[in-house]
């Protein structure tokens, strides 16, 4: 599990992180490999189209002569003596080639079909890297937090661990009033179940970091956490109506059921071509040891036809069983096209949220330090209680995690609207496979997208059967009329030139499988 992998050496950043997740993450691997099996699998469908060679040889005998006797039609009589035309023993041996042509154009098709099978397994693979990125991401804000937190964090519940013990001791002495010194108490084993509670979440934070990079458990490494001043809300580069035409075309649920309704169009061409006459060809060499034969080697060759001629009965069943194939085929994809739709509108809305979570935490943290800092004040001069004083260093540790992960929700709500989108977070080309490599591929592509350099495709708005610019603008929310055309609003289609199935082929002459142009 954790064999040839580059060894932790210095604190790890963001990006590294990502690329020894994608790298190392067993999820990843197991995608990888379903992926080179489909591909093996395309190989052997292939080998279906290839005639058949069959080699045979055998050994007969039997305890008497094989004789036979020729009776006259006319008479009844027997016509000549009983004469054997076969030894007893003999050896035969022959080598045929025969090519089925109905085998053949079966093969054909499922190898086209296994092809597809296997770019929908690409589609998938990219879908469990999208998921392994935002789950590092998420793990690596909260890791981040606890080392950040780790010192005061030990110190604060310390000192609230002591001023608790203090508290008993002063109800025991019956220095205060006894609801007092309850009271007391309580506030403060509340303040410390609080601390204790988020420690074991900041020891938990490090070690699921760890596994999603497929580090062996128990490996110390250190963490590369930004200064203050770098949590800022990302900028999103792209509209809404951008956001919309990219998960059309670029989603990986969406392309992996383009390729299967491929394979409803090619099911129902191979049942069509069941239906065909079935020709075989072959040819052979032939030898047999019977010394009563003239020639014991010989060749042979010929052609055979067969058709069962009931089968043209069920044509109009087979053609009404694939026009029902393919049009559940394209339900399926309308379907989904909806649910991705929903999911980009659900990801823009939940981005706007987590930002505006982010900014009061933002807040609350910078006053929460500040009244630390005064209560800190007040106590050096008695004028603060040592319990006012735990409390502020509590409630401060408390809005920085908060705050911490407030930024954390609100970069995976961002990368949430990017995997919506199927905006790929890796790069087509790597150059350098090692973790460095990686990891500056993936900074260079995050700054790319973040940059708004993701090529949107271009949509023709309908406008003859589509509402009012004036009645759409009414309707449109607050948060998309400065980022969104009004024209992106419109029902849409994209122009396709060509039959829809006319390139059924997913077959390279090398023998791999090759992505062809969809469309949604």
């Amino acid at each position: 599990m954790f064999a040839a992998q580059e060894a932790v050496s210095a604190p790890i950043t963001l990006e590294e992180a990502i690329a020894r997740a994608v790298k190392y993450n067993l999820k990843q691997r197991v995608a990888l490999m379903e992926r080179a099996l489909e591909d093996e699998l395309v190989e052997v469908q292939k080998q279906g189209m290839l005639p058949r060679l069959t080699a045979r040889a055998g050994l007969r005998g039997r305890s008497n002569d094989q004789g036979s006797y020729s009776e006259s039609l006319i008479s009844g009589r027997q016509s000549l003596e009983p004469s054997a035309s076969q030894e007893r023993n003999n050896a035969t041996a022959d080598l045929q080639i025969t090519w089925n042509v109905l085998d053949f154009g079966l093969s054909y098709f499922g190898a086209k079909a296994q092809s597809n099978k296997a770019l929908a397994f690409e589609e998938r693979r990219r879908r469990v890297v999208a998921d392994i990125i935002r789950e590092t991401r998420t793990a690596y804000w909260s890791a981040v937090t606890a080392e950040r937190l780790k010192g005061e964090l030990g110190d604060t519940l310390a000192q609230a661990r002591q001023t608790l013990e203090y508290a008993r001791q002063v109800e025991q002495r019956r220095l205060l009033a006894p609801i007092t010194a309850l009271r007391y108490q309580r506030d403060l084993l509340n303040m410390v179940r609080q601390t204790e509670h988020l420690d074991n979440e900041l020891a938990q934070a490090k070690a699921k970091l760890a596994a999603l990079m497929n580090l062996a458990p128990g490996t110390a490494f250190a963490l590369a956490p930004p200064a203050d001043a770098t949590l800022t809300p990302p900028k999103l580069a792209y509209g809404l109506g951008d956001l919309e035409a990219l998960a059309m075309v670029r989603r990986p649920e969406l392309r992996e059921e383009a390729y299967l309704a491929r394979n409803a169009v090619l099911e129902t061409r191979m049942s069509l071509l069941r239906l065909f006459p079935n020709a075989s060809l072959f040819a052979g060499l032939n030898s047999d040891s019977n010394k009563y034969l003239s020639n014991h080697s010989w060749a042979d060759a010929g052609v055979q036809v067969s058709w069962n001629l009931l089968n043209v009965l069920s044509l109009p069943a087979v053609e009404r069983a694939g026009e029902a194939r393919e049009q559940m085929a394209e339900l399926r994809r309308q379907a989904l096209r909806m649910t991705v739709l929903s999911q980009v509108h659900v990801a823009w809305l939940e981005r706007e949220r987590a930002e505006a979570v982010f900014q009061r935490a933002q807040e609350l943290s910078t006053l929460q330090s500040a009244i630390q800092t005064q209560t800190e004040n007040a106590a050096r001069s008695s004028a603060e209680t040592q319990l006012e004083l735990v409390r502020a260093r509590v409630e401060a540790l408390l809005a920085t995690r908060a705050r911490d992960l407030s930024y954390a929700e609100l970069v995976n709500a961002q990368n949430t609207i990017y995997q919506a989108a199927g905006i790929d977070p890796l790069p087509e080309q790597i150059a350098d496979a090692s973790v460095a490599g990686l990891a500056q591929s993936i900074a260079e592509t995050n700054r790319a997208i973040e940059h708004g350099h993701v090529k949107i495709p271009q949509i023709e708005s309908v406008r003859a059967s589509a509402p009012t610019p004036t009645t759409i603008e009414a309707k449109t929310p607050t948060t998309m009329e400065a980022k969104t055309p009004v024209a992106t609003l419109l029902p849409a289609l994209r122009t396709v030139a060509g039959r829809p199935w006319d390139n059924l082929g997913s077959l390279a002459s090398n023998g791999e499988a090759v992505p062809a142009t969809t469309t949604p």
